[in-house]
């Protein structure tokens, strides 16, 4: 009978003792998101908290603008504006950052978008990053993620790797990118702007371009434009390798926006340069690179404010 009664408990309770035990343990030890790149989203959503009632130009779009834009020179340019980089990663797709903003949008701001060509796919996201800001409660504004159990073991695996690092000390080095520390004050990543650049693949335009939905892009550019969000959109700089590859996809691009109700401010083929001003990716800018994108957004800025 004893023996009986204990496989019982192994079969039922135990279990649950796992599960609690886990999710205490979830809780007590740090975040991967208190060291590393995600981090910066906690940072950026902090941006938006202390200056809700205030003038902002919010610029929206993956690691292109995150890596990519400097910020504190687009605040000397409009000084009666707060400067928020609100760009991430573009595995997240394009739809977390409109909601993660959407609370704190006032009359008189300004939202500069600047999306990676790939963000208008619809089977590009769901990604196993996309559960990691789940489960690490990075999206503030409750945007729904489908997890599989598969997305929590994978997230699991790299949890206990990453505490390993941390315990041995051999994370959040300061010769990478890879850390909370490397934003600066306006949600800029820019620990890598004077290093050397690294090799890159290139992003083939996939044979058949299907997009995401874009009904719900024009009814929150409608519903906000007519409380008084101005809206811009920017075509990112891109490597001229992966540009002249992805002709369709810009192509595609500028009519997804059009539908919206968006035109880009900018022509896609001048927002090109060479390989030697990115550093790991056909997104991510060096400093010349990241001066020269940002004193055009500031260029575009000027005029459309004007």
């Amino acid at each position: 009978m004893k023996k009986f009664l204990f496989k019982i408990f192994l079969f039922l309770v135990l279990p649950v003792v796992i599960l609690v035990l886990f999710i205490v343990l979830h809780f007590q030890f740090p975040f991967m998101s208190d060291y590393d790149y995600d981090g910066g989203m906690r940072l950026k959503h902090e941006l938006l908290v202390q200056h809700k009632d205030v003038k902002k130009i919010i610029l929206v779009g993956g690691s292109n603008l995150s890596m990519g834009i400097n910020s504190e020179i687009i605040e000397k340019s409009f000084p009666d504006y707060q400067i928020i980089n609100y760009g991430h990663r573009f595995q997240y797709g394009i739809k977390i950052y409109m909601k993660e903003i959407e609370p704190y949008l006032n009359k008189d701001d300004i939202v500069v978008v600047v999306p990676e060509y790939q963000l208008i796919l619809d089977d590009y996201f769901g990604n196993q990053s996309l559960a990691k800001i789940q489960i690490e409660q990075l999206n503030y504004s409750g945007f729904q993620i489908d997890i599989s159990p598969r997305d929590v073991l994978e997230y699991i695996r790299k949890r206990i790797k990453f505490l390993i690092r941390l315990r041995k000390g051999r994370f959040s080095k300061t010769d990478h990118h890879n850390r909370v520390s490397a934003f600066n004050k306006f949600g800029d990543c820019s620990a890598h702007w004077f290093w050397e650049s690294k090799k890159f693949k290139l992003y083939d335009s996939p044979a058949n371009i299907k997009t995401v939905e874009s009904s719900y892009y024009r009814s929150y550019v409608e519903n906000y434009s007519a409380k008084g969000v101005q809206f811009i959109l920017i075509p990112p700089m891109y490597q001229e390798d992966n540009f002249n590859l992805n002709k369709d996809l810009v192509d595609a691009n500028i009519k997804f926006w059009k539908n919206v109700g968006l035109d880009y401010s900018y022509s896609p083929d001048l927002m090109v340069l060479k390989t030697e001003y990115f550093y790991d990716s056909p997104y991510h800018l060096l400093y010349e690179g990241v001066q020269i994108k940002t004193n055009i957004i500031v260029s575009i800025l000027k005029k459309e404010l004007n």
